[in-house]
C-alpha cells in the first residue's frame, strides 16, 4: 500500500482530488496522479455540482482535473471551480484531451485556480478517448498513460518546493489552434428502456426525466455523460454532419499523441 510522501506528511498535509468528468476519463487520470502521492485521499466529484462547500488550507495539496472542451475548460466546470476556496493550497493541474488538442485548457485552468486562491505547482495534459469521436484515443488512458500520470503526481511533490512561503507559477504550455467545432447532441435509439439514468446523470438537466428520448438542444453541452452512463447503449450521435465531422477528425488526428507535463524545478 502506498504511503504518504515526506512532503505530504509535513504539516499534516491533506491530499484532495477535485474533478469534473462527464465521460469519466478525467476521473481515471486524476486518480492515477493521486496514486503517486497518497492512498489517503479526499475526493470531490463536481461533475454534477458542488453540494457542500469546498474550502482548503495552505497546508493542503490538491489534484484538479477537467476535460478539454474545444480547447477550453468547460464553462460549467469553471462555474463550479469558482465556488471553491483554495486559501493557498498547492495545486497539481490536469486536463484530459482526445488525442487532437488541448489548446488553452491548462492556461485557463491555471488562471481560474490562481484566482480562487490555489498555488499551481505543476500541470499536465493527458490523452484519453475522445468523447465525441471515440475512435480518437481509443483505449486511452492506457496502462502507459496511467503509469505516466502516477509518476507525474510523485514527481510534482518531489521536485516542487512546497512551503508556505513559496509563490510558484506554472509555465504556460504552447497553444495549439484547433479546427472549428460542430455542436452535437446525443440522441436515443431503439435500445432506450426509459430507465431515466441519462436524465439523472445529465449535469445540466437537458434530458426530459419523463421522456428520456427528448433532449433540450439549447441546454445540452455535448459532454457525452448520457452516453457513458447509459447501461443499454441507447444514446449516440447520429446524422450526416456527425459522420462527416467524425471522419475528418479521425483522419487528421489518428497518430498517437503522448502526454505533456510541466513540473517547474
Amino acid at each position: 500500500m502506498l504511503q504518504q510522501s515526506d512532503a505530504t506528511k509535513k504539516n499534516n498535509r491533506k491530499v484532495h482530488v477535485i474533478y469534473f468528468s462527464p465521460a469519466r476519463s478525467t476521473k481515471k487520470i486524476v486518480e492515477a496522479i493521486a496514486s503517486g502521492i497518497s492512498d489517503n485521499l479526499i475526493i470531490h466529484d463536481i461533475t454534477q455540482g458542488i453540494h457542500s462547500p469546498i474550502t482548503l488550507t495552505s497546508s493542503d495539496i490538491v489534484i484538479i482535473g477537467v476535460p478539454a472542451f474545444s480547447g477550453r475548460v468547460p464553462a460549467l466546470a469553471a462555474d463550479y471551480l469558482n465556488q471553491i476556496r483554495g486559501n493557498g493550497a498547492r495545486a497539481i493541474l490536469a486536463c484530459a484531451y482526445g488525442n487532437c488538442h488541448f489548446e488553452d485548457t491548462l492556461n485557463e485552468l491555471s488562471t481560474i485556480c490562481s484566482n480562487i486562491g490555489f498555488v499551481p505547482i505543476s500541470s499536465g495534459a493527458f490523452v484519453s478517448r475522445h468523447s465525441l469521436f471515440p475512435e480518437l484515443g481509443k483505449g486511452r488512458p492506457d496502462k502507459k498513460d496511467l503509469k505516466n500520470a502516477s509518476q507525474f503526481g510523485k514527481q510534482s511533490i518531489l521536485h516542487s518546493r512546497i512551503t508556505d512561503n513559496d509563490n510558484l507559477n506554472v509555465e504556460k504550455p504552447k497553444v495549439e489552434r484547433p479546427a472549428g467545432v460542430v455542436p452535437l447532441v446525443a440522441k436515443s435509439n431503439s435500445n432506450c428502456s426509459f430507465c431515466g439514468i441519462c436524465a439523472r446523470s445529465c449535469p445540466v438537466g437537458a434530458i426530459d426525466s419523463h421522456n428520456p428520448r427528448k433532449t433540450n438542444k439549447k441546454t445540452c453541452i455535448s459532454c457525452t455523460r448520457c452516453i457513458e452512463m447509459c447501461p443499454y447503449g441507447a444514446r449516440q450521435f447520429k446524422g450526416l454532419m456527425y459522420l462527416i465531422t467524425n471522419k475528418r477528425f479521425v483522419d487528421k488526428h489518428q497518430s498517437r499523441k503522448e502526454n505533456e507535463i510541466n513540473i517547474p524545478l
